[in-house]
């Protein structure tokens, strides 16, 4: 991916409204809950809680810059 792409992803992720299945599992990670299971994301979900960077670096193998 290019720096422009990863740019304009962003800026597109962060005009969507917050996903309140996220906003539940990270006030519970909070208080220290995190469940008896470890917990499963499809790539459709990772997508939407990282930035473009964090996507690419975690999920396609990629080098930070």
């Amino acid at each position: 991916m290019n720096i422009l792409r990863l740019i304009a992803a962003e800026k597109e992720r962060k005009s969507r409204p917050p996903n309140p299945e996220f906003q539940k599992i990270e006030a519970a990670a909070a208080c220290g809950d995190t469940g008896d299971a470890p917990v499963h994301y499809d790539k459709a979900e990772l997508w939407e809680k990282m930035t473009p960077v964090e996507y690419f670096v975690t999920q396609e193998k990629g080098t930070e810059r």
